[in-house]
């Protein structure tokens, strides 16, 4: 069975116009005897297929509908047209392959969780965490771990360290052992130390220097100068700098071989 349903003038405000309120909506104008749009249409069924949910890809037949064709000023086809929040926001016209029709759509599909988180990711290490936060803003509310973590992170580097760490907290419990969960309230605690900076204290502003790679993901450079405070400052090392280090060990994957020779050195600057 087809996936891309064929639109009716008196059809078309609520099959295309009031569907683009909530997903893309993908129109192909058409017609029976148009070489390009027999083309076209098994190209359009497997982007409907792929894009799933995240798309809507419906057909107009230009020679039974001419009054959409007029109104939206069909001169040639197959003419495809995206509808977003009842306008058009892309066009193109001819038959294209299915890499270009990818192309051509993937501007504006809704992003998933995952790739939301992604993305924001990104932008928090390039230190562009206001564009992290709202790029998150879709996720508030019931989160999963990774979710939250990356949003604590955000808030906290934008000024909401209460709010981030709220965000941790509303996790169920058995959530709170999560790495995820770990990795997000070691990023909060690294947060809190970049906006702290104290130059007149070298151990602080080791501190400071460490959390700012490590919130850029430099995770080498912030552990190296973490481990560099506590060998030159006991009482750091057995105190908050224990703490420090630890938090920094959260960011790392568990499998990850750097992760057992920092553990090891830092057995050796406690004992």
């Amino acid at each position: 069975m087809s996936s891309v349903i064929a639109v009716t003038t008196d059809r078309f405000a609520q099959e295309v116009l009031e569907a683009s309120a909530e997903v893309p909506v993908l129109v192909d104008f058409w017609a029976a005897w148009c070489g390009p749009c027999r083309t076209l249409a098994p190209v359009l069924e497997k982007l409907a297929a792929e894009t799933g949910a995240k798309l809507k890809v419906v057909k107009v037949d230009t020679d039974a509908e001419p009054a959409l064709a007029s109104r939206f000023a069909i001169r040639s086809i197959p003419a495809v047209k995206l509808f977003r929040h009842g306008r058009v926001v892309a066009e193109t016209t001819g038959a294209q392959p299915l890499q270009a029709m990818r192309a051509f759509v993937a501007p504006h599909i809704p992003k998933d969780g995952a790739d939301l988180i992604a993305e924001a990711r990104a932008l928090r290490r390039r230190g562009q965490h206001a564009a992290a936060l709202a790029l998150l803003a879709p996720l508030r509310g019931p989160q999963d771990t990774e979710s939250a973590a990356e949003l604590a992170a955000c808030l906290a580097l934008t000024g909401s360290p209460a709010e981030a760490s709220a965000a941790l907290d509303a996790l169920p419990p058995v959530a709170q052992s999560d790495p995820a969960v770990h990795a997000g309230r070691a990023l909060v605690r690294f947060a809190g130390i970049a906006a702290s900076p104290d130059e007149t204290d070298a151990i602080q502003s080791a501190r400071v220097t460490a959390a700012r790679a490590l919130l850029r993901d430099d995770l080498d450079a912030g552990l190296e100068a973490l481990l560099g405070a506590a060998q030159r400052n006991r009482r750091y090392a057995t105190g908050e700098g224990r703490t420090d280090v630890l938090a920094a060990f959260s960011l790392f994957a568990p499998d990850d071989a750097r992760l057992a020779v920092a553990r090891r050195r830092f057995a050796a600057l406690l004992h």
